[in-house]
């Protein structure tokens, strides 16, 4: 409320006066902070008095546009229950029909023009408030009037005590040149006389070793010394004349292995073993071009090894020829030998296979290894997949 920012604000300033009195620097902000609140104070009263103006205002125009409507008169005789034992009421009687009264005319429109009139409403509160904040704002003048009277007295009190201090240094500073000047005359008259011998000091330290002098002249000569340390052996001299040959001596360790000798003659030819035919025939598979092959029906896209079969990859450079020769011999059912250039096989590495293809009566989707065809079975890049359907054909080679 008002009265609560002003006494705040009055104590804040009884704080600061008692502060400026040791520091003029903490009186003037004080000063300062007092003109602030005054004018905060200020403002929020003038606030309020434009609400409640404004409230005012509207509270008049209200009474005065209902001065100016007048409802229809009707007399109403009934019962109005009060909260105790609902008394014996009197029943409500007409005789219709009713009449009406007309309706009323409407209100005129006054429009006020001229100078307000003399009594026009007053707002009571805001007067009072108004007479406190002029109270507040003179109370508030006279602390800063005094609060100046303060820092006027403290800067005065700060120029004397200045002063005076100036005043005793210079008095000091005579005193002392007066004493320095006596004290010099009286060393001058002095006269000085040797004091008795003192203690002995310390040992200083010893200094640098002299330049070495001249050799002086050689002495006599002595008695000769012991005999010396005899030296090493000479050289070797020339081989003599050899003696008669001695027994033999013990046998000695074996030698260093030597190199391995040339490869000798072949041998005779041996048993004729079995062929290749033979031996391929032995696993279930055909020979094709000094290879054995055997085939597997896949089953997805991996290798499914026959059985009996070490499997590898002969390296040999074989074209589509001998695709059509290898299907020929592998395959289960009837087939085109046509190859369709836009499957999903090619020339790849990705398998152990050798060849694997589709078989239907169409043209057939082709995987070949790299390692032993040449020829590309598809156009463009190899997606190197082998199973396209379930009716592809695996065939690898089998070690014999």
């Amino acid at each position: 409320s008002l009265h609560d920012t002003h006494r705040r604000a009055v104590q804040a300033v009884g704080v600061r006066d008692e502060r400026s009195r040791t520091d003029p620097v903490t009186m003037h902000r004080g000063v300062q902070l007092a003109g602030v609140a005054a004018l905060a104070l200020v403002l929020v009263a003038a606030t309020l008095v434009a609400v409640d103006s404004r409230g005012l205002q509207t509270e008049v125009l209200f009474e005065q546009q209902a001065s100016f409507q007048q409802l229809p008169e009707f007399n109403v005789a009934g019962t109005m229950q009060t909260g105790a034992p609902a008394p014996q009421g009197i029943p409500l009687s007409f005789q219709l029909p009713v009449p009406l009264p007309a309706p009323s005319p409407p209100a005129p429109t006054v429009i006020t023009v001229g100078p307000r009139p003399k009594k026009a409403p007053v707002c009571k509160r805001c007067e009072r408030q108004m007479r406190k904040i002029k109270r507040m704002v003179e109370k508030i003048k006279k602390q800063n009037e005094k609060a100046d009277d303060l820092m006027e007295q403290q800067d005065d009190m700060i120029a004397n005590y200045k002063d005076r201090m100036e005043e005793a240094v210079e008095k000091v500073k005579d005193k002392l040149g007066v004493k320095g000047t006596s004290y010099k005359e009286i060393i001058a008259k002095l006269k000085t006389q040797p004091g008795p011998p003192g203690a002995p000091g310390t040992p200083g330290k010893p200094g640098r070793n002299g330049l070495p002098g001249r050799p002086g002249a050689p002495g006599g000569t002595g008695p000769p010394g012991p005999q010396g340390i005899t030296g090493p052996s000479g050289k070797q001299g020339p081989q003599g004349i050899s003696g008669a040959v001695g027994p033999p001596g013990p046998r000695g360790p074996l030698g260093v292995l030597g190199r391995v000798g040339p490869r000798g003659p072949q041998g005779p030819t041996g048993p004729v073993g079995p062929s290749l035919n033979q031996l391929c025939s032995r696993i279930g598979g055909m020979v094709y071009k000094g290879v054995c092959f055997k085939r597997s029906k896949l089953d997805g896209n991996s290798d499914k090894t026959p059985p009996d079969c070490n499997v590898y990859n002969p390296r040999t450079s074989w074209q589509e020829s001998d695709y059509v020769a290898l299907q020929r011999m592998f395959k289960d059912r009837p087939t085109w030998e046509q190859i369709n250039r836009n499957s999903k096989g090619g020339l790849c590495t990705n398998f152990r296979a050798t060849l694997a293809f589709e078989q239907h009566n169409s043209p057939v989707g082709v995987w070949a290894n790299q390692n032993s065809f040449v020829f590309s079975p598809v156009n463009g890049a190899a997606q190197c997949q082998m199973y396209g359907d379930k009716t592809v054909m695996g065939v690898y080679a089998c070690q014999v």
